[in-house]
This record gives structure tokens, C-alpha cells and sequence, in this order.
């Protein structure tokens, strides 16, 4: 719903406190209009606030950190691109109150649906006691492999509500979801043409926002090839774990992702490298971690050891690799990398 107020109704419309986002659209920056920030920052301290004026001075700019304006657009603009600013504003805000971890793969077959189940698990597992609300999110429609590996396929044709997107609610998202008997939840469908489909775009993110809603620590399986939604999916998630090989085409796949991810998210945000299925040899590697170390400067990476017979047969069963063997040094080594990312839990306000 849009409320569109003028400047004399900010301090008395019931709507101010409780908006998603706060879009305020002036020519200058002035005492007037600086009055107005104020106004609204009293009524709605923490509401993503975005501004729309012609062009502003250095002193102006500054005056925006003041009031915690979360984005400035340049007059003249287009719905699109409001529209946009708007999605990715209010979704960065709901980072703040749940956990959103992507995990993304550099190339095929790394190993980014395996490592993404198995990390719902043992989030599920280590939060047991505190009733976790976990979701594991498969973003990669062309196979919806996830319910194939967890033997949860779903008969739902989420294709079915692609034309109207906006009846993806809350009631919606309750009775396409999974739960596995780990814990989490599953949303996982095989809809090759979804990517394409004239209203994906707006049915993807949509999902992925009610989806946030419902669950307090997500994990989203992220393919590797590109999509009209992945900047705008990465633009709110809290974590990136790139899955990776040690062979240099898949680290210099690695690198362009991580350049990607930067230009998009700055270059404090946390990206972390797992390096899947690493054989260890006596006499060293192809390619050194001093090497690596080197070509990813100051990304910082881990190993996660190769176990093809217990994965292998755990995805032959149908089965989580915890529920053949909890003491794995695959499952040991993830869940310590999982500690160090804090990915345990909603991050801290």
C-alpha cells in the first residue's frame, strides 16, 4: 500500500511509524526540508528513508548520514529505477532482524548444494535448544536439485502464480513449504522456465521476501550462472560463501565473482572462498595456500575435505551425511567454518 502525504501531514498521519520505507522527494536541501528529515526521523527513527532531488551540494550530502538516509536518487528518475531503490532498501533493512546466508557456486559441480543442505542441518542441529526457525532456499530452478538430494520433491507448480505475483503471502508460503525431519524448512522447486518467465523476476523476489519474513536464519543455494535477480538478492543477504575447486579456472572464476559482489556490496561486506572437496597430498599441492592466499588478497578462504563415499552415499540414500556419520571431518570442518562466519543465528542489532 502507498501513502502519499504532504509535508504539513508528516506528524499527524498514523501511517509515518509503521511504513516499510519513507520515500521523501524534494528540489534542494534547505532549512525547510532539513526540518521535514527531522520530523520524520522522530516519528520513524529506524524506516529506511530515501531521498529523490536534483543534484546536491557537498555539505548537503553530508547532512543525509545525519538523518541515516539509506539512498539519494538523482532527479530526473524513472519508476524503474524508484522501484528498484525501494526493493533493495527495504529488503537490506530485514538483514537487520534475521540471518540471510547466500552460498553461491563459482563454476559446476563445486559442491554449493551440498555445502548449502548441509549447513541448514547443522544449523538446525546446533540450535536445537533455542527453536530454531531455519530455511534452506534453492534458487536454482533449472533442477531444483536440492529436493532431489533430500528426496522431498515437490509436486507444487510454483509456475502456476507466476502471472500474479502478488499472491505470494504468508498463507501462501505455508503450504508450498517442506519440513525436513532435521528441522528446517525447504523451498525448493524445479521450474526451468521460471528465469525467463515474463513475471519471474517479480515472482522470485518477491517469494524471497515473504520467505524472510517467516524464517530467522536462511540459506540460499545460488547458481552459478546469472540471473536478472542476483544483484538484487545479493544486495540483502548478510553472508556470501563462494564454493570453489583448486584449479586455476575455478579461482579465476572465483576472483570475478568476488569483484562482482564488491562493486555491489562495498569492500568490507563479508565474502568467505570454501574450497570443496580437497585432497590433501604428502609432497604438497598443484597450487599452494600461499599461492591462493596471493590471488585472493585479503578474502579469506577454507578447505573443506573430499568424503565422496559419505556424500555419495547419503545423496544415494536420500539421507542427510550427519544421519550416516555426525563425526565426519567434512560435517567437523563446515561447522567450524559456520562458527567463524557467525552463521548460527539473526545477526546482532
Amino acid at each position: 500500500m502507498i501513502t502519499k502525504l504532504r509535508v504539513n501531514e508528516v506528524n499527524s498521519d498514523p501511517s509515518v511509524p509503521t511504513a516499510d520505507v519513507i520515500v521523501v522527494d524534494f528540489d534542494e536541501m534547505g532549512e525547510d526540508e532539513l526540518q521535514i528529515f527531522a520530523e520524520v526521523r522522530a516519528k520513524a527513527p529506524e524506516t529506511p528513508l530515501i531521498l529523490v532531488s536534483e543534484e546536491l551540494t557537498p555539505d548537503a550530502m553530508r547532512q543525509l548520514f545525519k538523518y541515516n538516509v539509506q539512498d539519494w536518487l538523482r532527479k530526473p528518475i524513472d519508476d524503474e529505477g524508484l522501484l528498484s531503490a525501494i526493493r533493495s532498501t527495504v529488503r537490506s533493512s530485514r538483514t537487520t532482524t534475521n540471518q540471510v546466508n547466500a552460498v553461491i557456486s563459482c563454476v559446476g559441480g563445486a559442491g554449493a548444494t551440498t555445502l548449502a543442505i548441509n549447513m541448514a542441518d547443522i544449523a538446525s542441529r546446533r540450535l536445537a535448544k533455542k527453536d530454531p526457525n531455519i530455511a534452506l532456499v534453492d534458487l536454482d530452478f533449472s533442477t531444483g536439485n536440492c529436493s532431489y538430494v533430500l528426496n522431498m520433491v515437490s509436486t507444487f507448480n510454483l509456475g502456476s502464480v507466476a502471472s500474479a505475483p502478488r499472491r505470494v503471502d504468508s498463507e501462501f508460503v505455508s503450504v508450498i513449504q517442506q519440513q525436513h525431519d532435521s528441522g528446517f524448512y525447504l523451498y525448493s522447486f524445479k521450474r526451468p522456465d521460471l528465469n525467463t518467465e515474463l513475471n519471474g523476476y517479480e515472482l522470485i523476489l518477491r517469494l524471497l521476501d515473504v520467505v524472510s519474513l517467516e524464517h530467522t536464519t536462511l540459506f540460499l543455494d545460488i547458481p552459478y550462472y546469472a540471473t536478472e535477480w542476483r544483484n538484487d538478492v545479493l544486495s540483502a543477504v548478510n553472508t556470501v560463501t563462494l564454493v570453489s575447486e583448486v584449479n586455476l579456472p575455478a579461482i579465476k572464476h572465483t576472483l570475478d565473482q568476488i569483484e562482482q559482489i564488491k562493486e555491489l556490496r562495498g569492500e568490507d561486506f563479508p565474502i568467505h572462498v570454501v574450497f570443496n572437496k580437497h585432497s590433501g597430498r604428502l609432497f604438497g599441492q598443484r597450487i599452494s595456500s600461499r599461492r591462493i592466499k596471493e590471488l585472493l588478497e585479503d578474502t579469506p578462504f577454507t578447505y573443506l575435505p573430499a568424503d565422496h563415499s559419505l556424500i555419495g552415499e547419503a545423496t544415494d540414500r536420500g539421507v542427510l551425511p550427519s544421519d550416516i556419520s555426525t563425526r565426519a571431518q567434512f560435517l567437523k570442518k563446515l561447522t567450524g567454518y559456520m562458527k567463524s562466519a557467525n552463521m548460527m543465528g539473526a545477526p546482532a542489532k
